[in-house]
């Protein structure tokens, strides 16, 4: 090979690897093969003829879903872009819109000022009236009053089996009083957690209720904190959001755990 041969040959070779480095090492621009991210906001509106209802208006720009948060403790609720709120007390409510676009979402928040309650639809809705009839207690009779699964199969993890003692005495009641809802449990003696009869978890505590339900069921019941501080039936739920999944004058299913999160669905009976 001459010298002029062995020049142009190994320029050649050179100008390759440099074009190879070049193309493997750039960047991709995954930003704009994703899309835009959404830009949330809402605007809040009263209805007319509606006692504490307020009609929530997207006005976001690249959204194609949207989540709402309505300030109850409840969690997201996914909707279109309009959705009624209710609020059943008085206050300053921080509602939330998630607005997700095709290179992400963003999150818009606003205060809806509530300037009275509204108990009235609630005292009288025939399911209200059922779950404050009287107290209830786990169904101790039941081959399975307590099952754990998923929203498609509530039994899919444990189908069920007996109540230990300390559960069977164990009572829940719902009631209105001094102009709130308040719940009470009453272990009686001890409370079952991790597995185990423990101390007494007695407690009184605040609580919602609403005909808004996500998934299987009528209505949806929300207590305040956590567990095991707080909770219906077990003290280790995925959350404490309870839909009554039936209801009649003896007889109550819950299922505490959203929809994607694991269920316990329990059996109540009128004590």
């Amino acid at each position: 090979m001459n010298c002029k041969s062995f020049v142009r040959h190994h320029c050649l070779l050179f100008l390759a690897l440099i074009t190879l480095f070049n193309f493997g090492c750039k960047e991709e621009d995954y930003a704009s093969k994703l899309g835009t991210s959404a830009k949330a906001s809402f605007k809040v509106s009263k209805v007319a003829g509606k006692q504490n209802t307020y009609l929530l208006e997207s006005t976001s720009q690249g959204a194609y879903r949207y989540q709402w948060d309505f300030g109850l403790n409840e969690g997201l609720k996914s909707g279109g872009s309009s959705i009624e709120a209710y609020f059943i007390t008085k206050g300053t409510y921080n509602v939330k819109l998630y607005a997700h676009g095709e290179g992400g979402y963003d999150i818009a928040t606003q205060p809806v000022i509530v300037e009275q309650d509204d108990f009235t639809p609630t005292l009288n809705d025939a399911t209200y009236k059922l779950l404050t009839a009287h107290t209830w207690k786990l169904d101790a009779a039941s081959a399975a009053p307590i099952i754990v699964g998923t929203e498609n199969n509530p039994g899919e993890y444990y189908g069920g089996g007996a109540l230990v003692n300390c559960q069977v005495d164990d009572d829940y009641t719902f009631t209105f009083t001094n102009n709130a809802f308040k719940l009470t449990y009453r272990a009686n003696g001890q409370t079952l957690h991790g597995g185990n009869c423990g101390s007494d978890r007695s407690y009184e505590s605040a609580f919602t209720f609403s005909k808004t339900v996500e998934g299987a069921g009528i209505a949806t019941i929300t207590i305040p904190g956590n567990a095991p501080d707080r909770f219906i039936g077990i003290t280790d739920p995925s959350s404490n959001n309870y839909r009554i999944i039936s209801i009649t004058a003896s007889e109550m299913v819950l299922r505490s755990g959203k929809v994607g999160a694991v269920v316990h669905q329990m059996r109540f009976v009128k004590k």
